[in-house]
Order: C-alpha cells, then structure tokens, then sequence
C-alpha cells in the first residue's frame, strides 16, 4: 500500500537498505503522484512546520537525527548524563567495518529535517510510553484485575422464553432489559451456522447476573434473521470476555458504526497463546502424547484391575520423561484451554445441534441449547480467572495490554460493491474454467474413443499410463423368451476404468479440471521433449533414454529408483531412467501437479511443453483462478452488515456496510495477530481473477485510509541488536549496510549477497529474509538450485557455505569468555550471537517491551539443550516486531485523543498500519503517525543502550492517502475480475507534510474533548534487557566476535584462558517489568494441576499452561557446520513472499517464514495434560 511518487521510487523492502527517500532530490512531479507540488507558493512557505537545526553524524559518518529533534527525544536529566560515545567501541566498530569493506562508505547527506514534536510525558522514552500504556489502560486494567478476583452467580435454573436480553438475579427473579448494564461480562454467541450468520442465542455473566439473549427470528416472532445483539451504551467503558471473542464481536450491534466504542474485547484464546502457546514444531509431539495420554485413560476406565494401567503409566512415563515442556500448553480451544488451566472437561456434543437442525429444532431445544452456552461463558470466566494472571506476568507492561482493545475492534467499511466484485469474480473464474474444461473434455473423449485399440494405446507414452481395463460388460442371465442384456446399475458400462473414475455417478457431469490426475496425459505433457510419469512414490517424473541420464544428473535433478516403486510397468522397465520434476520445495518434495501456477516458468522457457497449443493456456488459466480458488469460501463467507438491511432499520438508512475482521489479537506465540482473510490476504495483480480484494474496502463518504508501511522493521530490529554492542548506529556491519548501504555502491545488504551467490539482487532478497528468520544450509542451497536448475549439488554447497561464512561466520569456542559456542568475523555475528543471548535466558524477554516467552519454550523445561533455539530466536526478532506495532497503536491513541483527531484503527498487518480518518483530519493523522514512528524508533534505540536515532530510518518513507485498501496507491487494481482502474491516492513524505502547515500541525493550544492524562501515574524505573545482559567481558568478547581469522581469534581468547571468566548474567532471567516477585509467583502458580500427564507432574513437580502456531524452519543449532542440523523445512513460497519476489505480501512472508506460521482461528480439538 506504500505509494511511491516517481521522484522517489523506492522499494518498500529496499527503504532502509538503499539511499532513504530523504536522500533524493526530487525531479519534476507526475500526475500520478497526486501529493507532490514541486513549486510551492510563498504563502505555503511560510506556513512549513520546519524548524533550522544542525546536522548531526556519530564517530563513523551515520547522520543522525536533528539537534532540534534530538533534545526532544533525548532530553538530559539529572539521572542521565549525556550519551558519549566509548573511543574503544568506536575504533573496534571501525576495524569491524573495515574488514568488510564498509568503513567510509556513508552516503546520507540530505539535509537536516528539525519541526517541533508533542512534549514527552517523562524525562526518558520508557517514563513516556509506561505513562502512556498506563494512561490507555485504565480503566480496563484495574476493572479487568477485580473480575478476575470474582465469582459469578450460579446459572439459572429455568430460563424464561422471551426475546431479547432478560435479566436472572440471584434469588431467582427476572426482567427483560435493553442490555446489560455492568462494566466486565463474560460473553458468549451461538449461531445456526448452516442458515445464517447472525446470532441464535447468547449469554453472558458478570460478578452478580446472568444474562440471556434469543434473537426474535429463532421465536418465529420475525422473519428477518439479521439481528444484533445489543451491549450497552458504546460511550461507556467495558470489558467483554471471550474465548476467540472476536467471533461474538461480529454479532454485537453497537461495534457497526464508524465511531470506535469505549468496549474492550478481552479474548482469553490470545492470553493463553502469549503466555502457553506452543510452536507449529512442538506440534506433533503434544498430539503425540494427547493420544497416548487419551488411550491409557480409555484402558485404564475398562480395565477392572489397575494392572495394565500401571504398566501403561511406567511405560508412559519413559516416552514423556524428555518432553516437560508437554505440560506447560495445550492446543486452543476452549476444550482445550479449559482441561490445561482448570482440570475441566466439556462435552461440545450439543454444539453439533446448532448446525443440524432447523429453526423449530433448535427452539425446541431451547433450555437445554441455552445451558450448552451458559456452561461455555462459565467455563471462560474460571479460564479467564487462571490465565489473566498468567498473561500479566508474561506481558507486564501496560502498553502490551492497551494495545490489544485497538486490535480487537478493527472495522473495514464497503459498499454495495462488495456484492458486485464476488459476482464479478465468480463469474470471471467460471468462464476461465469452463473453456479450459470444455477442451480437456474434448481430449478425454477423443483418448477414450481408443478404448479397442490396444495396439495403439500401450505404445503411447503418455496413454499407456491410464487404466484401460474394466471395459467389460455385465449382462443380465438370458433366458428362452429374453436374450441377455446389460445388467442394471452399471457404471458406464463399456469404458475403462480411468474414464468411469472421472464421473461420480453415472448421470453426473465429467469432473475434470487441470488439477485431475489424467490432464497432463491428456496434454500429452513433456519435459525436454521427454513424456512426463506419474509415479506413486516419486510424483510427476520424466523418462529418459539411459544414454541421455548423465546430462540431468550434471543439472542435479533428482533421479528415482523406479524399483521401490509399486507400478510394475516402472518398476520392469530397465532401458529408461527416470527424475523427478522440480519443485519449489526442494528436492524432496513431490511434483503433483505440472499446471500449477509454480511451473509457467518452464512453459515460457520450453523445457516444459505440449503438443497442443491450449495447454499454456490451461496452466496460465489455473496461476489465474488459483487465489480464488482457495479463498473463494473465505470471502464469500464474510459477514457483511448492511445499514438498512439490519432488522428494524430506519428508511433513511443508508447502504453503508461494514466488515469487522475476526482478529485473534495475539494468534500465534509470537504475538502476531491472526486472522485468515485480511491479514493473508494478496495484493492485486493483472493475471489473478479476485485479487483486488482489498481494494474492495472503501472508505466512506467524508472519510479515507491513513496508513504506512514499516520500512524493513524486523530487518532493522536484527541490526539494532548488533549494533548495541558498539552503542553506535550503524556501528556493526549489518547496521551499516541497512542504514547507509545503496544499491548503486552495491554496499546494501541485498548487493552484497547476490555478489557471493552470483544472482540478481531481487532473487538476494530471499537468501537474506530466509537467513534472518533462522535458513539454514539446506535451504539456501535448495534455493540456489531452483534459481539454476542446471547448478550441481556440490556447487550449490559450496556458495551457500561461502555466503554464510561471509554473513553468520564460523562459530568457536572460547569457554573463557561464553560458556557456549559463538559466531565470529560474519558481517551478522554480532546480531546472532545476541540474539542467542536474548533466547538463552531463563526466562528470555523482549528488548523492548520485556515480553515473556511462552512456558512451552522456556529453557528449563526443554530437556535437550540447543533444542528450538531457531524458534527462540524467531521469538526474539518477531515479538519485537509486535512491541513496535504495540507502541505506535498506543501512541496514535494517545495522539488522536490530545489532539481531537477523528482516526480510528481500521486494520493491521505485521507492519503495516491503517487508520480510518476523518478527510478534514488527513494530514494530522498523517503527522500523528511519523510522530508515533520517530517515538517508537527512538525507544528501541534507547532500550538497546544508545541514545540516538538515524534521520534515514526516523521516518515513514511515505504515509498513504488513499479512498481503498491497497498495497500501493498508484495502483490501478486492474485484474481478471475487475478491468476498470481505481483512481489513485496520495501518498507524502515527511518533507511534504511539513509543508503542509496548519493542516498538519498538531497544535498544543487544542483543547482535548477526552483529555489523556497521563502524568496522573507514578512511573517506576526498570532495568532493561539489554542491561541485564551485560557481561565483564564484553570488551574482549566483541573483539572475538569481529576477529576474522582464527590466529587473531585466538590471541584475543589466549589471555583469559589461565584464569576463570567472571561470573556472567547471561543465563540469568531478566528483571520483569516493576516485578520482583514474579518469578516466585510463577512457581506458585494457582489452580488444580489434572493428571492427565501424571507422568510428568511426577518429573517436575511444577505447573503447566497453553498453546499457539509458529515456526517451520528446523529447531536445530544453528552450527550449520554441522549436517544433522542443516534441515530447512520451509516452503519456499513463504521466503518468496518476504522478499517481494511473488504477488504476496511481504508481511505474510514475515508471518511464516519468520518461524511462526498463522494458520488463522486455530481451534481445534486437542488434549494435553
């Protein structure tokens, strides 16, 4: 969505790599950059926000922030004493630099960019954002503390059959009321899922009441099915409990509007993801167990002695001893959920009724159905009860809690072209299918029609390997007076059996499409004019001469030994070799589709190839209709509410509509919020028929889209942490290369990769994401060769080994200085030897905000040492990311309620911002968010050690201005589906906001209608991260990390070998947030512990937890000297995307390559304990 003015065209993943936007002198406008106004009026001039300043560099020529905007940002006190940079550090970050050819290479020399930011609540960055977490907190944190403390009625006996909300007091009374009245309900909706997507029934409890709802159309007193449940006056501030609550919130009337309500949505699927989720690799281990676990009770409740129980339990106890961490989560759902916390054990038979019967059914179930949703809103309330605690000593600081009301109430507006663009997909998609299918039609009658010639078809490559046999005919026993006929029920009596598979039955239409298995061999497919073979074992295979074998073994294609395979006409064929078609996830992976979207790229070479001329088109036919395929039920099941369709809508009502996402806020352990449509959803692209979903969203009238896109966050966080250990921007290699490489000089990150590999910078990108986010060899490798089929396995092994020597290093050790095994002399050293740091700690915690890791994988209970370290690391690197996006949600609130800025938050995506604002307020909210950007950037500075900020990365390259959701707002959104352009937007830098003026000065003479107030609250001092990492010898160990060679490496490491080091922090947990006592009430974790894995409660006599989604990269040591640890499991797509190589977003890249895959509202069943 970050728009690019062609005066400064720079690519969103290349912002921070490249010269900055600032760095360029603008040519003259375009008409599409519809912002850009390269003359400006005298009278405009004088009303610019910029104020002259200084430019500023630190010791090694990185330009920093304004001296005007550094006194601000970096105010001086009494307790802190200017920053001033170490002359030690200062040299060794040259010499680092030097050996990597960077030292000098500086290329920002824009001018200094000085304007007057809003006052800082506190004498340092953390005073401000704790004044302001605390500040948007309250009242939620305290009332949300006291309900967790409470204990809610017992349920009514009897429920009354009443439409609308009744009221159950405790002596047994009831009364209908509009809505209930109470600041914190546990809440839970139930839906005929079958028949609509409105409510049914819901219920609801608070510390005194309960309460009941039963939608007027379930007792047949309306025929409308659309009605909302009301909860109250939106002005008035609440807590709504839930577990995956944002499912209730689409069915709450009053969260359909454009003014954000004062309810806070508390779901409790995301407090137990933060504090117990488990990895995607822990997995399949948990399941594991829950099936043992789930056999032995089975057993042992049949069994009449307790014999074979015990034996079952010895033996368990043996399989699950390695395995503590099993005890610490569980999967996610309220099942679940409510056996890990509270021993509890739900029967969800009932929930099946909501999806079988009709309306009369369910009504006449009423009492028991509305029991099954009480017993849920109870069961949530004792869950809430275990895991709010929980989470509040996970996630201690009050930014990570306030952010969550603001990603719980997101709202996307559409029109009544929301309807017109299914259709228009639908239709679109049917038409592309249709021709395609008529003409594999055409060929598979063509092929059958040779049904009697053996002869013919057992000599055709490709029509060989269909099933011709079961061409008999069945007939009925004659008789004198009847001569025998075909017997009845026959299924295509005639045909062979490939033909008869292609009908369900026999009056059904042919289900053929280019996915069938029989559609290449009707294509007659070819590879390097070679017949394509299907193989059970191996996949889409092609068939060479023996002779010919040794040109495809040169270009390590992957040969197959056709004697494992079943197939005795493979198996018997010894004049012919077979290899396996590439596939984008490496070697390993089967081929099982050659039309798939993936292989274009061999039909536009000719490698791969058909005798008809419309095979190209049915595979380009099939990369076109691929993402509506499968996003097709996702989209047209979105609930749309319509003003004037609502039941009880007024005549005035007008057509606007409103979407609102089910976000799970904190979705996999990570944080990330999750969410399978919006949050997934691609970019629009000329030759994919749907893909201009977004752009759907439309603002409306008086309103429009404000937002940005974080310029390489994650990217950046990963060289902040090396930098930290020179205390200077840009002071390690990597720092450097993204603050002040350029791809003309070839010193940005991507340049520098692609010169090692031999490759195009754009293809670059992947190997870096892919490494950042924990690759390994076998990836990069893997990679290489799909780039250059024709690259040999010990080629491929040699550059990839060559480019992390070059990036990682080599890793030794040198015990007088760590314990463990180190990287050194790479250019990324630095970075991942701190974030091992940040994964090795006792309880690891976020550099920023002090977030919490879940329990699952926590070092003390993980028995294997090294185990899950890439997803620790992951952890570190993305949950950052999620405090960043915490802090800039928690400053816009702070902004847009001082300054009366009508915004809202419409939608998030890993890191990209969208805010719904009012037009006359378009250029504060703009200003509004690089002031929370350059806050935000300055805090991660000055928590990593280093009071300072780059000018190239203070800002938002660009904010957009748009009427639509859209990656960019210079694009058309011309697609398959949709050929009519949208008008573009506006899209304005830092400079030309400035010179806005009064339209975007946010001015401290306004007087704030809901005044924060966040000087109200006391702030108490905490030690950061970083600072609970240092070590005594952080000196030598930093000149050890830079050594390039081993004799220097080891005249570094030689002095401290003939004493012990000093005792180091490293291992130590870090200080939560204001918390002392934390890691002692950790222990004495409250609520019954089931014995569901007695086993283990007998191992470790300590508490247990819940679950998430997450990495797919091997959870190995990252030695990558070692084989056993150079598995890399991740599909290639997902890398593909975080470079920007594929239509994708780069944030879904991020959400799965970075280790921890969203998978959407996981809610699976799944027991653990």
């Amino acid at each position: 969505m970050r728009s690019r003015c062609q005066q400064q065209v720079v690519h969103a993943l290349e912002r921070t790599q490249q010269s900055s936007l600032l760095r360029l002198k603008p040519p003259p406008p375009t008409q599409r950059c519809l912002s850009t106004s390269q003359k400006r009026s005298s009278q405009e001039q004088s009303r610019t926000l910029t104020r002259s300043a200084e430019a500023r560099y630190n010791e090694i020529g990185v330009q920093q922030v304004s001296s005007h905007l550094h006194a601000q940002l970096f105010p001086p006190s009494a307790q802190r004493k200017p920053s001033v940079s170490d002359p030690e550090l200062v040299a060794l970050s040259k010499d680092h630099l030097a050996k990597h050819d960077l030292l000098g290479k500086t290329s920002d020399n824009t001018p200094p960019i000085a304007f007057d930011l809003p006052e800082l609540h506190g004498t340092t960055l953390d005073e401000h954002f704790w004044r302001l977490g605390k500040d948007s907190a309250e009242p939620y944190l305290t009332l949300a503390r006291k309900y967790a403390r409470a204990s809610p009625p017992p349920k009514p006996r009897q429920w009354i059959r009443r439409s609308g909300w009744t009221k159950y007091s405790v002596d047994g009374t009831a009364e209908p009321v509009s809505a209930p009245d109470e600041e914190v309900l546990t809440f839970d909706t139930e839906v005929m899922w079958r028949e609509t997507s409105f409510p049914a029934m819901a219920c609801a409890v608070s510390a005194t009441h309960w309460y009941a709802w039963i939608s007027p159309w379930l007792l047949g007193e309306s025929e409308d099915d659309k009605h909302l449940i009301p909860l109250g006056d939106p002005a008035k501030h609440k807590i709504i409990v839930g577990h995956n609550v944002g499912y209730d919130r689409a069915r709450v009337e009053e969260e359909y509007s454009l003014v954000q309500s004062k309810t806070f949505f508390m779901d409790t699927m995301s407090l137990h993801v933060a504090a117990n989720g488990m990895c995607s690799r822990q997995r399949p281990t948990w399941m594991k167990h829950r099936k043992a676990r789930e056999t032995h009770d089975r057993i042992a409740a049949e069994e009449e002695t307790s014999e074979l129980a015990g034996l079952l339990d010895s033996s368990q106890e043996m399989d699950l001893e390695e395995d503590l961490w099993v005890g610490r989560s569980s999967s996610n759902s309220l099942r679940d959920v409510a056996k890990f916390h509270c021993g509890i054990t739900i029967d969800k038979t009932q929930r099946e009724w909501f999806g079988e019967l009709d309306r009369e059914g369910i009504a006449g179930k009423l009492d028991e159905l509305l029991d099954y949703c009480a017993a849920d809103v109870d069961i949530t309330h004792r869950v809430y009860k275990k895991v709010f605690p929980h989470f509040l000593e996970t996630c201690p600081h009050p930014v990570s809690f306030a952010a969550l009301r603001h990603l719980a109430s997101e709202i996307l507006p559409v029109n009544k072209g929301w309807e017109a663009y299914i259709a228009n997909a639908e239709a679109t998609y049917n038409k592309l299918s249709d021709g395609v299918r008529e003409r594999l039609v055409d060929l598979t009658e063509r092929a059958v029609e040779h049904r009697s010639e053996p002869e013919m078809y057992n000599n055709d490559p490709w029509l060989r390997q269909l099933d011709w046999a079961g061409q008999e005919v069945r007939m009925t026993k004659g008789s004198k007076k009847a001569p025998p006929r075909p017997a009845a029920r026959q299924k295509k009596p005639g045909m062979p059996n490939w033909y008869k598979g292609l009908f369900a039955q026999n009056d059904s239409d042919m289900a053929l499409t280019v996915r069938t298995r029989v559609a290449p061999l009707l294509l007659r497919l070819t590879w390097d004019d070679h017949p394509l073979v299907w193989s059970d074992k191996y996949g889409w295979t092609f068939r060479v001469a023996v002779q010919d074998a040794q040109k495809y073994q040169d270009q390590a294609m992957t040969r197959c030994d056709m004697l494992e395979d079943d197939d005795l006409q493979l198996k018997d064929d010894f004049d012919h070799e077979y290899f396996k078609l590439p596939h984008k996830d490496g070697p390993t992976v089967r081929c099982t589709n050659p039309l798939a979207k993936g292989y274009l790229q061999f039909f536009e070479k000719g490698t791969l190839s058909s005798e008809f001329a419309y095979a190209k088109e049915a595979l380009k036919m099939n990369a076109s209709c691929s993402y509506w395929i499968s996003a097709r039920d996702r989209i047209t099941s979105q609930m749309v509410v319509y003003n004037n369709e609502r039941a009880g809508a007024s005549e005035d009502a007008t057509g606007q509509g409103f979407i609102l996402p089910q976000v799970i806020p904190m979705g996999t352990i990570t944080r990330r919020a999750v969410e399978n449509t919006w949050l997934t959803a691609s970019n629009a692209k000329a030759n994919r028929v749907g893909s201009e979903l977004k752009s759907m969203v439309t603002a409306p009238p008086g309103y429009c889209f404000v937002g940005a896109d974080v310029d390489s966050q994650e990217l950046w966080i990963a060289s902040l942490v090396g930098d930290a250990s020179f205390k200077l921007h840009g002071g390690g290699a990597l720092g450097f290369m993204t603050l002040e490489g350029t791809k003309a000089a070839g010193t940005d990150l991507h340049s520098r990769t692609a010169s090692i590999l031999g490759i195009s910078r754009n293809d670059a990108k992947v190997f870096n994401y892919g490494r950042i986010y924990g690759a390994g060899l076998t990836f990069a490798q893997s990679l290489l060769r799909q780039f250059n089929p024709t690259l040999k396995d010990a080629d491929a092994q040699r550059i990839a080994e060559a480019l992390y020597l070059d990036t990682k290093g080599k890793k030794r050790g040198a015990k007088a200085l760590r314990a463990r095994k180190f990287w050194t002399g790479g250019t990324e050293s630095l970075v991942f030897n701190k974030l091992e740091d940040f994964a090795s700690q006792e309880r690891p915690r976020t550099p920023v905000l002090g977030a919490g890791i879940t329990e699952a994988l926590m070092q003390r209970f993980i028995s294997k040492k090294g185990d899950f370290m890439t997803s620790r690391i992951n952890w570190a690197i993305q949950s950052s990311g999620v405090d960043y996006l915490h802090l800039l949600i928690v400053s816009m609130e702070y902004l847009t309620r001082r300054y009366n800025i009508g915004a809202r938050l419409a939608l998030t995506v890993h890191d990209e911002i969208r805010y719904l604002a009012k037009d006359e307020d378009k250029y504060r909210t703009a200003m509004a968010l690089q002031v929370a950007n350059i806050w935000t950037r300055a805090m991660f500075s000055q928590q990593m050690g280093i009071d300072d900020l780059p000018q190239s990365c203070a800002y938002f390259s660009a904010v957009d201005i748009d009427h639509v959701l859209r990656k960019e707002v210079d694009m058309d959104c011309i697609t398959p589906s949709h050929p009519d352009a949208i008008p573009h937007g506006e899209s304005i830098d830092i400079l030309q906001l400035l010179a806005k003026g009064g339209q975007a000065f946010l001015d401290p003479a306004v007087k704030s209608t809901e005044a924060p107030d966040p000087d109200r609250w006391t702030y108490e001092h905490r030690v950061s991260v970083m600072e609970s990492l240092h070590d005594a010898n952080a000196v030598p160990y930093l000149r050890a990390q830079i050594a390039s060679d081993t004799t220097e490496f080891n005249n570094i490491v030689k002095p401290f070998k003939a004493s012990p080091p000093p005792r180091s922090k490293l291992n130590k947990s870090s200080t939560p947030l204001n918390d002392s006592t934390a890691p002692t009430r950790l222990a004495q974790r409250r609520g019954p512990r089931t014995d569901n894995l007695a086993p283990l409660r007998r191992i470790a006599q300590t508490t247990h937890r819940p679950h998430s989604h997450a990495p797919l990269f091997a959870e190995k040591s990252l030695d990558w000297d070692d084989k056993e640890n150079r598995a890399f499991g991740a599909p290639m797509d997902s890398v593909l995307q975080a470079s920007g190589n594929t239509a994708v977003d780069v944030g879904l890249l991020k959400h799965r390559v970075g280790g921890f895959e969203a998978r959407g509202s996981w809610n699976t069943a799944g027991v653990v304990q």
